[in-house]
């Protein structure tokens, strides 16, 4: 009876082998479905939107202009000079524009595919440091992280700069993981350096100065200063020197204004300095990370102060754990201390939090547990309830109108989040599996309704409409004819016209550009006025208020398209010949 028992075990009956290659066919199709639907909820939305003022609209023009002047070396907003961050992140929004033109999807895919990158890296930091479900846990708390999607979702260069720096903090631990070869050790430290250096072409100093300041924090703390000796930099420093200076030279060699308004004024002036009235308190960033990080805050702190006295993995050479802490609090702390605070800044803190996390929950084997369900559905609660409250806060009372049509978008994102983690609760201990996923896309769909919901009020934050309604009436603006912007330059407009604008009695960020090319602006209305009478016909586009006051000053303006806050003009009435049809990609 042994003999045929074992026989029996060895070779299960056809039916069973039959119906476990089904089960797994099964998975397999269920898994493909899940990875499609995915990749929809971050990737299908991104040409829904219209680009938004100031920074889609900025970074959506300074590529188009790059490609249409032939110049890859000198950034230029509005035909002017702009300095203020480096080429990276253009270099590729520009290439993707010849490759596959110039829309608002192509625009705002380089930070949408760097935060899917990103979810990859958190996936195999979180397997390194602790195994595949941490690194699951991990990629999909990031990917459902408020600030995180917002921030994959928008164009900004936030998340290029964020997964650099995930990208070289993945490949710090690889080089200092003992499983693997010394060979393969050394290949992950050339990731860390080539990583900082694209960093750097991406945001500037920062992308080395943030990986410097948390190994000093980490060696200062373990008095490990072997480590410095584990970080190759025989072959490293080179190699990030060959990426991260040719273009520095290159632009400073073009425009010797170059490296004192980069270095001096845009980075340790904006660090020391509240030039930029961009001043918050210091515990601006600890208020973000706590609103950024819902729905996982509560686990986010958890999983931090949980953490700090786990015992070190024997597989590698260093603390992984206290590291990623470490990185976390120096980042926070940087940008804390700094006069210049904008929320995407802190973006590079979640991919650490998220590994963390999943760190947390392989090692407590930690399950979806009611309390957190109920936060879940206690926040899409507090959505359902404070939506419609929005429009009697005074400070938007006089705009309630605008703000209405985003209302019905925040209480189905609520709704959305009440289902997924009702859904959960129902099956989280028969169907756990299917409990975390239900719970997952519940979250990231809410979170693309509240993005996606952002179209309804879209014309406070884009002038397309405004270029519509003249497109409609003139059929295409003459590229022959000058177009003046009189005490205004709105971001996004450049970009909709395919042209650049010649600013009156406006400044702003353009202020070194004009400084260095000043014949591109005109410095006074009455300068303005002379040109304007000169002209048979041109195009103006004004706030309302300017042109109740050119009426009354006399100027000839011909009213083609308004809305709330501007007016698009031209110097007389077009002629029926002068209409030209519109084009057909408007």
């Amino acid at each position: 009876m042994v003999p045929q028992l074992k026989s029996e075990m060895n070779n299960p009956p056809p039916d069973s082998a039959s119906s476990q290659h089904a089960s797994s066919r099964w998975r397999r199709v269920i898994t493909f479905g899940l990875a499609c639907l995915f990749l929809v909820l971050w990737f299908g939305a991104l040409d829904e939107r219209e680009l938004f003022h100031p920074d889609e609209g900025r970074y959506a023009e300074i590529p188009r202009e790059m490609v249409a002047s032939g110049d890859w070396i000198t950034p230029r907003l509005n035909g002017l000079k702009y300095f203020e961050k480096p080429v990276l992140q253009y270099w590729i929004t520009a290439v993707s524009y010849l490759a596959l033109g110039e829309q608002e999807f192509v625009a705002r895919l380089w930070p949408a595919l760097s935060g899917f990158l990103t979810l990859v890296l958190v996936y195999y930091m979180g397997r390194r440091v602790a195994g595949v479900r941490a690194g699951v846990v991990a990629a999909a708390a990031l990917a459902t992280t408020f600030q995180f999607f917002v921030f994959s979702q928008l164009l900004t260069l936030d998340m290029g700069l964020s997964f650099f720096l995930t990208l070289a903090l993945h490949g710090f631990l690889a080089s200092q993981d003992l499983r693997i070869t010394e060979r393969q050790q050394r290949n992950g430290a050339i990731v860390m350096w080539v990583a900082m250096a694209l960093a750097v072409l991406s945001k500037g100093l920062v992308g080395v100065l943030l990986p410097a300041l948390v190994l000093v924090a980490y060696i200062a703390i373990e008095r490990d200063w072997k480590l410095l000796g584990r970080l190759h930099w025989g072959f490293g420093v080179p190699v990030f020197l060959t990426i991260a200076l040719p273009w520095f030279i290159w632009v400073q060699l073009r425009n010797p204004e170059f490296f004192q308004f980069f270095f001096i004024r845009e980075h340790f002036g904006r660090y020391a300095l509240n030039e930029h009235r961009r001043h918050g308190a210091w515990y601006y960033f600890l208020a973000m990370l706590l609103i950024g990080s819902l729905p996982w805050s509560l686990m986010y702190i958890k999983a931090m102060f949980k953490s700090w006295y786990v015992r070190v993995p024997t597989q590698f050479a260093i603390n992984p754990i206290r590291l990623l802490i470490l990185w976390v609090i120096v980042i926070t702390a940087f940008y804390s201390v700094s006069q210049s605070k904008l929320p995407g800044y802190i973006l590079p803190v979640y991919p650490a939090l998220a590994v963390l996390l999943g760190c947390y929950v392989q090692r407590e084997k930690t399950q979806l547990s009611k309390a957190i369900l109920l936060g879940i559905a206690a926040l899409g609660v507090a959505m359902l309830g404070a939506a419609p409250l929005v429009t009697r806060i005074p400070k938007f009372a006089n705009d309630a109108d605008l703000i209405e049509p985003f209302v019905a978008w925040a209480i189905a994102g609520g709704g959305i989040l009440i289902i997924a983690a009702a859904s959960a609760m129902l099956t989280r201990v028969r169907y756990p599996r299917a409990a975390l996923s239900a719970l997952g896309f519940g979250v990231l769909l809410s979170l693309q309704v509240l993005v996606s919901g952002t179209e309804s009020i879209e014309d406070q934050f884009s002038m397309e409409a405004l270029v519509d309604n003249a497109l409609d009436k003139i059929g295409d603006f003459d590229a022959d004819l000058p177009f003046y912007s009189l005490d205004m330059y709105d971001q996004t407009l450049p970009h909709h016209l395919q042209r650049t604008l010649t600013v009156v009695r406006f400044r702003g960020e353009l202020e070194m550009g004009i400084a260095q090319d000043p014949a591109k602006a005109i410095a006074s209305v009455e300068e303005f006025r002379r040109l304007w009478q000169s002209h048979r016909q041109a195009y103006a586009i004004m706030p309302r208020e300017q042109l109740e006051k050119e009426r009354l000053a006399g100027t000839p303006v011909n009213v083609i398209a308004t809305n709330r806050n501007c007016a698009i003009v031209t110097r007389a009435e077009l002629t029926e010949t002068e209409k030209r049809p519109r084009r057909a990609d408007q």
